[in-house]
C-alpha cells in the first residue's frame, strides 16, 4: 500500500480509568492485564481539559481492554488499548463545518511497537466543537447535528463511535491495508465506514446509550 508524505481524513457524519486485572468478554473470556495497555496519563491530562473527550476516552478504553469482538477487530486489546492512547493525547477541540465531525490531516508516521502495532498519527488530530461529538439536535426538523450512524448526535455512544472510526484509520490489518479505507471529503464512504465500526461493536456501544 502506497503511504502519502501527507493526507486528510474527515469524518463526515449523514443524516440516517484504569484497567482491571481481569475483564470479561461476551463470551466471559478474562484478559490478563498484561495484554491491556494501561490508561495514559498523559491523555487523562489532556483529557481533562474537555469532558466530553475524557469521557469518550474512558468509555472507549473500556471496551477495547476486553477481548470482544471489538476489540478483536483492532488487533487485540493491547494493540487497540496502545493505539488509542496515543490518539487522545493529539485530540484538540476546534470549530470545523458542520458536517465534520472529526478531521485528521498532515505528515503521519508509522509505528511498530513491542506490542505488535504498526500504526500512524497525524500532525493535526482535530474534533469539531460545531459538529456531532458535542452539539446535540434540538430542532428533530433540523439536518445538522447529524446522527452518528444510529446514534444521536452528542450522545456518550456517538462519541464513543466517532473515536472507534478514528481508530480504524490509524490501525493497519494483517493485509497491510488501514482497517478502514480514508474517507477524505467522501460522504459515501465516510457513512460506510462508521456503519462498518458500528457493526463490529454494535453490543458495546448500545450499552452506553
Amino acid at each position: 500500500m502506497s503511504l502519502w508524505p501527507s493526507t486528510i481524513i474527515c469524518l463526515l457524519l449523514l443524516p440516517t480509568v484504569q484497567s482491571q486485572a481481569q475483564q470479561t468478554n461476551v463470551e466471559n473470556k478474562p484478559v490478563p492485564i498484561d495484554e491491556v495497555a494501561m490508561p495514559s496519563d498523559e491523555a487523562t491530562l489532556v483529557a481533562n481539559k474537555d469532558w466530553s473527550v475524557t469521557q469518550a476516552y474512558i468509555d472507549v478504553f473500556k471496551i477495547l481492554s476486553t477481548q470482544n469482538t471489538c476489540s478483536n477487530f483492532y488487533g487485540g486489546p493491547r494493540k487497540a488499548t496502545t493505539v488509542l492512547n496515543s490518539l487522545v493525547t493529539r485530540v484538540k477541540s476546534q470549530p470545523l463545518p458542520s458536517d465534520v465531525s472529526f478531521q485528521m490531516t498532515g505528515p503521519f508516521w508509522i509505528h511498530d511497537q513491542t506490542t505488535g502495532a504498526s500504526y500512524r498519527l497525524f500532525e493535526k488530530t482535530m474534533v469539531n466543537t460545531n459538529g456531532s461529538f458535542y452539539q446535540r439536535r434540538g430542532n428533530p426538523m433540523s439536518k445538522f447535528p447529524s446522527d452518528v450512524g444510529s446514534f444521536a448526535p452528542g450522545s456518550r455512544a456517538a462519541r464513543a463511535l466517532i473515536l472507534l472510526h478514528e481508530l480504524g484509520h490509524l490501525i493497519q490489518g494483517e493485509d497491510g491495508d488501514w482497517l478502514i479505507p480514508d474517507d477524505g471529503f467522501d460522504d459515501t464512504q465516510s457513512k460506510a465506514n462508521t456503519l462498518r465500526v458500528q457493526q463490529v461493536c454494535r453490543k458495546e456501544l448500545n450499552a452506553l446509550n
